[in-house]
Order: C-alpha cells, then structure tokens, then sequence
C-alpha cells in the first residue's frame, strides 16, 4: 500500500518526468540535414489544416499552431519549401498538380529553421502567407526573440532590459543565465503616434528556461483596431 500511495505521490508532483519515461522517440531523431519548423501567425479562413508541404518531391502533411512548432520538415538541396494544396487533374488523375499557397527560402548558411507564417496582403497573387524565415542557430537556450509585424513602435522592458522594436524589425534579448530558470519581470507597450505616448499592453512576471526559447510576435488586430501580440515557445532542439 504504501508503494502505491508513493506512485501516486511522484505522478501528481512530477508528471512530465513519469511520462516522459514512456514517451516515443522523437521524430526530430529521425531527420538529418537542415530542418525547418513552421509556425503561423493566423491562419486564412478557408485554409484546411494540417497543410501539405513540398520539399522537393516530396509531400508531408504538418499541422501548424499558433503557440508551438510544427514537425519538423527537411529543407531540400535547392532550400525552397512550399505549402501547397492538391488540384485533381481530371485528365490525368495519377498524376494531380499542386497550386501553390506560400513559398519559403531558407538560405544555404542556416541548417535549423523557423519559418513564420504571415498572411499575405489580398493583392497578392493567389498567395495565403508571406513566410519569414529565422535562424535558429543564433537563438539560445533561455533568449528571447520580439518580432514587429506593426507600423507602430513598440517597448519591451524584461528585468533591467529596456528593448525598443522598430516596426518591421525583429531583436534577440540574450539571457544572462543558461544554468538554471529564472524569474523576470516584462512589460510590453506601443507608442501612440496621435497621442504621442507609450501605452501599455500588459506587465507581468515569467520563466526564462535555458532548455527553450520564447518568441513574442506583435501584430495589429483590423477587426478591434489595436496592437495583439502571442507567444511560441520553442525547445532547444
């Protein structure tokens, strides 16, 4: 009996470490060579996910999410993946083609790769997303990485660190410490250009882990006309 109660006792307290000793391998194990993963920023109504992506001749079915990576998807020699959606060829039915939705280069010098999936603005020629593409390489264990998707300035004040993201610029806050988790307090803001002040989007206290990276996305929500911003957590792989 009293193995049982400390069974449960270790189960309610450290889960991730009881399961974890039960877990598949990974399937990042399985890929060699230059990897990417995706991740959206929000995804185009109409679009069915998970999604079919090409890496030269080859097709792979990943689902995308907003907070997480995908799986991982090898980046072939010439570097160009594509989201594509299949076109049945009443023709030929052995052989459909595929319409292209989105198209991403990875640069030959970058061997671990976040593609982030931004909507396409409307003019664009049939294309849901405009990917941008992120080394993953320079992003440590316990950095954190602000992205600008907005016309407008934004702040991040993260423990003593005063960062001002330009818009359509992207920085990397590097961590002080890679030992241990740590607490930190952070704040984002936005400078108002009609009432020429910063105003606060939110102030809180987080975790910086050395064993993953944060990103933090700020974009402008048409709909309610204001600044939004989300999170994705990715493990150091």
């Amino acid at each position: 009996m009293k193995y049982l109660l400390l069974n449960l006792w270790i189960i309610m307290f450290f889960p991730s470490s009881v399961i974890g000793q039960n877990e598949e391998p990974s399937e990042d194990l399985e890929i060699k060579g230059r990897v990417a993963w995706f991740v959206y920023t929000s995804i185009p109504e109409g679009l069915e996910n998970p999604v079919s992506i090409m890496s030269g001749d080859k097709i792979i079915e990943v689902t995308l999410s907003k907070r997480s990576p995908s799986n991982p998807v090898k980046i072939p020699a010439d570097g160009i993946l594509k989201i594509v959606r299949k076109v049945e060829n009443t023709d030929k039915p052995e052989k459909p083609s595929y319409q292209i939705l989105a198209q991403a280069l990875v640069p030959e010098g970058i061997s671990k790769a976040l593609v982030i999936l931004v909507p396409a603005a409307k003019n664009t020629s049939g294309l849901l997303f405009q990917p941008k593409v992120k080394d993953l390489e320079i992003f440590k264990g316990g950095d954190s990485m602000y992205l600008n998707m907005t016309n407008l300035k934004v702040g991040v004040k993260l423990g003593e660190s005063n960062i001002l993201i330009n818009p359509g610029e992207n920085k990397i806050h590097k961590s002080t410490n890679n030992s241990e988790p740590t607490n930190v307090a952070v704040s984002y803001s936005y400078f108002h250009p009609e009432k020429n002040e910063w105003k606060v989007l939110s102030a809180s206290t987080i975790v910086l882990y050395p064993t993953r990276r944060e990103i933090c996305i700020f974009s402008w929500d048409p709909r309610f006309k204001r600044m939004d911003y989300h999170g994705i957590t990715l493990p150091v792989m």
